[in-house]
């Protein structure tokens, strides 16, 4: 699937879940559970609470994203 038609969206990190997983809460109010994408994960990024981030979001279940950035404060 190419990745030109997926929406990317600002947020915050509520939560660290088990397995790697983080509940965003969006801009709108909305909340997702997302996964780190590769590039940070392998790049040793950590991620807490209240932490900004880039989310794109999956085109079929508009509950869950990828990480793919995370804004510096």
């Amino acid at each position: 699937m190419p990745t030109d038609d997926v929406p990317e969206v600002a947020g915050t990190v509520t939560d660290a879940l088990p397995n790697a997983l983080y509940q965003i809460e969006l801009g709108d109010g909305h909340r997702v559970v997302a996964h780190l994408a590769a590039g940070l994960r392998l790049g040793g990024r950590r991620l807490l609470p209240g932490d900004q981030v880039v989310v794109a979001l999956s085109p079929f279940d508009r509950s869950r994203g990828r990480i793919t950035g995370r804004q510096e404060r």
